[in-house]
This record gives structure tokens, C-alpha cells and sequence, in this order.
């Protein structure tokens, strides 16, 4: 379903389907990293998109497996 998060299965809140202007969507403002991508299913690459508390969630594991540090 274009409305479920392909990680979690959570509603990913996408608001390209809740009819926004383009754009306009909380995900055009967020940087994904690769780490995103390599959780998702090959078959649901693309179908549908990630929620925000999967992205946080992986961007947070990016950073401490980089080696960045919290300020």
C-alpha cells in the first residue's frame, strides 16, 4: 500500500497521497541516507515512502555508526 511506511508498515503520513501541492510533503525537506535504502525490500523499492520515525530512526544509526558525535 503507497500509504504504509515498506520498513516499519506504520502509515508513513506521505503527503503527495494527502493531496499537497508538491513539494509540500515533510520528506522534501530531509536528507536520506544510503542507510535508508539498503532497509528497504527490493519489491517495495520506490512504491511507497519511508515514515519519519524510521528515517530519524535511521539517520540517528548513520551518525553513531560514523562516528559523528551529538552536540
Amino acid at each position: 500500500m503507497a500509504n504504509e511506511c515498506p520498513i516499519c508498515k506504520g502509515n508513513n503520513q506521505c503527503g503527495n497521497l494527502q493531496g499537497l501541492p508538491a513539494g509540500e510533503c515533510w520528506c522534501s525537506k530531509e536528507v536520506f541516507p544510503q542507510k535508508v535504502f539498503e532497509q528497504i525490500p527490493s519489491e517495495l523499492m520506490g512504491k511507497a515512502c519511508v515514515c519519519q520515525a524510521c528515517l530519524e530512526r535511521l539517520k540517528r544509526e548513520s551518525k553513531e555508526e560514523s562516528g559523528e558525535r551529538r552536540s
